[in-house]
């Protein structure tokens, strides 16, 4: 039985990573301070952060009022209830350093549960359950690009290759 109206109902239907074809995974970082200054210079400034479900204070929801865009892309919801508090925040080099500023000094979940980043109609990053769960990002990107990043915050990445079976798992260290 297909779920689309139950999605539709709950307003998740958007874009999404695609795990049907090839796509890295990579662990995590702890802090979202250590992944905006990694992403600092390894994004392009046209992509869009989205954050979900988070629990900002005061300072955090100024920023958000300041600096958020309306979306580019509708991303699809995880949060099935209640409604998540939602916000695009464009990826540039000032808006990660603000944000890794603010965010010494915050608890992740004050951010977002679960964070992705866009560009266009392409999910690049996606995170679900942020810091429980590695970090998915398309399969698109080259692996040079995937390794400046888990090098940036000391982490191991792998490429789950789709060819059919399960154990398709290329491992690779930082």
């Amino acid at each position: 039985m297909k779920m689309g109206w139950l999605r539709r109902l709950f307003g998740m239907e958007g874009i999404c990573l695609s795990t049907a074809a090839s796509y890295w995974e990579v662990d995590g970082p702890k802090t979202f301070e250590e992944l905006f200054n990694a992403l600092k210079g390894w994004v392009l400034e046209d992509a869009v952060l989205y954050c979900e479900g988070g629990s900002p204070d005061a300072e955090i929801d100024s920023f958000i009022a300041m600096h958020s865009v309306p979306e580019v892309s509708h991303v699809a919801r995880e949060t099935i209830w209640p409604p998540p508090k939602v916000f695009h925040l464009p990826a540039t080099a000032t808006i990660l350093t603000k944000l890794a500023g603010i965010m010494k000094h915050h608890a992740e979940p004050e951010l977002a549960v679960h964070f992705h980043i866009y560009r266009n109609d392409s999910v690049l990053l996606e995170w679900h359950d942020a810091f429980s769960q590695p970090m998915l990002m398309s399969g698109v990107i080259s692996e040079d690009k995937i390794k400046g990043l888990a090098d940036k915050i000391g982490k191991n990445y792998r490429k789950i290759v789709k060819r059919g079976a399960p154990s398709d798992v290329e491992r690779r260290r930082r």
